[in-house]
């Protein structure tokens, strides 16, 4: 998930068409085994 968490930090949209807020995310890890769900969001600063 860190090329997702970068584009975050750098304030770009995460998934922009994909889900209801471009500022949030939900990905899994890659262990097969032992799966662990994210749920990644930008706050922005104002």
């Amino acid at each position: 998930i860190s090329r997702y968490i970068y584009t975050g930090l750098q304030g770009g949209s995460i998934m922009k068409g994909w889900m209801k807020h471009e500022n949030e995310m939900i990905c899994c890890c890659s262990d097969g085994t032992r799966p662990v769900i994210f749920k990644v969001e930008r706050i922005d600063e104002e």
